[in-house]
């Protein structure tokens, strides 16, 4: 029944063991979106042909979305927090290996799933572990984190490019992270307040 301040929350280890989390889908798939065209390139496929793969991250995006809801009613959080993101490690792997634009679909469908259990799954995680009372500061805090995330994810991906490593490589350094973010999730989760 406690109600978190938001100084509090940042005091809790669980929000530091959440942040690689809050900060890795904002990073990556802005990334992923500000060099689509370098790396249809590097694929050597049509810019085109990636685009028109967009919607099927559109609607795995929003089918898990509402999918997730159902299983945190029925599970909740905690038992869902170590695998949201590991959907994100495979899709990226996968665009790390694709020589086919079909392989590049099942990435998109993959990344495009993590993205809509991440936003269900950032509403409903922070309302079970801090309460509700202050939720409206504590999320703005949130936020503030992904927006930087947003801000990183170009420019360091960029930089990685001009040093001779293309995005697509990059892909495997996205799914170390995921995996690494989904272990501490599961550190995390053990702090979560059982329902």
């Amino acid at each position: 029944g406690r109600m978190w301040r938001r100084r509090e929350v940042t005091r809790d280890p669980l929000f530091w063991l959440m942040v690689p989390c809050l900060l890795g889908p904002a990073t990556w798939i802005t990334a992923f979106f500000f060099h689509q065209v370098h790396l249809a390139e590097v694929k050597g496929w049509a810019h085109a042909t990636l685009v028109v793969l967009f919607p099927l991250f559109t609607l795995a995006s929003v089918t898990f979305m509402l999918g997730a809801g159902f299983f945190v009613d029925r599970f909740g959080t905690r038992r869902l927090m170590p695998f949201y993101l590991l959907g994100m490690a495979a899709g990226f792997a996968l665009f790390a290996l694709a020589s086919s634009p079909w392989v590049g679909a099942v990435a998109l469908m993959l990344l495009g799933a993590s993205m809509g259990m991440h936003a269900t799954m950032m509403s409903t995680l922070w309302a079970d572990a801090y309460g509700t009372a202050n939720i409206g500061s504590i999320r703005a805090m949130l936020a503030a984190v992904m927006v930087l995330g947003t801000a990183i994810g170009p420019g360091m991906t960029g930089v990685l490019i001009d040093r001779g490593m293309d995005f697509a490589q990059q892909g495997y350094g996205g799914a170390l992270y995921f995996i690494g973010a989904s272990v501490l999730a599961g550190i995390a989760s053990r702090r979560v307040p059982a329902r």
